[in-house]
């Protein structure tokens, strides 16, 4: 199968150790890990999740515009398109994956290897900023300036939201964008 037909864990570190740690312990079946050292990671596809470590100068502005999760394990660099969630260590790093592998809401949760399983068993591909916004939740992904295509990004996972009439809706809250429930009960 294609990289590119996979959700992807990208891990971007200087040493291939991390990445060898979370491709042995998170399931295959849900997420591929590939790693990128910092200046070669900005060449990578998107990612459905990116862990990094390290606080120098990275590729990934790449990124600024893409809903999609960050995890951090110490200091974070400065130039990160959006604020990652911390870890204190790479174990603390992979059970926040899992979790976020693990996400069931309103019926909705990931697919294997892509895309999305719907609360009536039906599979729905594409749904590259929904996958990340379901992994992220309850907290929602934190990003920095909502840029358009940001805010297109978090458009279309809506529309999908919609379209196939799951009780959910995308909410902007500060610098922060999350799934919650759809009070209006709404249905395509």
């Amino acid at each position: 199968m294609r990289q590119a037909a996979l959700r992807t864990l990208l891990v971007v570190s200087e040493r291939p150790h991390p990445w060898a740690f979370l491709r042995d312990r998170l399931d295959p079946d849900l997420v591929t890990v590939s790693w990128a050292r910092p200046a070669e990671a900005g060449s990578v596809a998107t990612p459905w999740m990116l862990a990094g470590s390290g606080t120098g100068r990275s590729a990934l502005t790449a990124f600024r515009d893409r809903l999609l999760c960050w995890r951090w394990v110490g200091a974070a660099p400065a130039d990160l398109p959006a604020p990652p969630l911390p870890c204190r260590d790479w174990h603390e790093l992979a059970a926040s994956v899992e979790r976020a592998l693990a996400v069931r809401l309103a019926g909705l949760r990931l697919a294997p290897c892509r895309g999305l399983v719907l609360p009536g068993g039906s599979y729905v591909s594409r749904a590259a900023g929904l996958e990340a916004l379901l992994g992220a939740h309850p907290n929602g992904l934190q990003v920095g300036a909502p840029s358009a295509r940001l805010r297109a990004a978090a458009a279309r996972a809506g529309e999908l939201l919609r379209r196939h009439g799951v009780p959910l809706r995308v909410a902007w809250e500060g610098g922060r964008v999350a799934l919650a429930e759809d009070a209006g009960g709404r249905t395509p």
